[in-house]
């Protein structure tokens, strides 16, 4: 990241971030991972997400993950926060969103919590950096 890119980061604060889209952006990510569209999210990544694992792991866990859980009903957008951690071990520093939906998976339609994280790479372009579900 250039100087410059670096102090316009470093001031993007919650009133420059468009949640409306950035909710948009996430539930399009979960549909391509319900569509087994993994090759074209892993061309969406951002680069911390490609540096943090290979691009083979990365499309069996999503792949194995929605094999396993199937399609979600019932999902609800839950929470959503915007982060500039200074300090991340495996994550490299810049602005995220962390995006939780309340979704129901499975045969018995079991409560789950789905987290999409996204990142703010260049030219303000949010990249998918993280997916997640567990059982609530």
């Amino acid at each position: 990241m250039t100087e410059a890119a670096s102090r316009v980061a470093a001031r993007i604060g919650l009133e420059d971030v468009d949640i409306q889209r950035l909710g948009m952006a996430a539930m399009r990510f979960i549909s391509a991972i319900e569509q087994g569209e993994h090759e074209i999210l892993w061309s969406a990544a951002s680069s911390t997400m490609r540096n943090a694992m290979p691009k083979e792991s990365f499309l069996d866990q999503l792949m194995r993950r929605h094999r396993d859980l199937g399609r979600g009903t019932a999902r609800r957008w839950a929470a959503v926060r915007v982060d500039q951690p200074a300090h991340r071990t495996r994550w490299q520093i810049g602005t995220y969103a962390v995006l939780e939906f309340s979704v129901k998976f499975g045969a018995m339609g079991l409560p789950h919590r789905e987290t999409v994280t996204l990142r703010r790479e260049e030219e303000g372009v949010w990249r998918l950096a993280g997916y997640a579900v567990k059982v609530d």
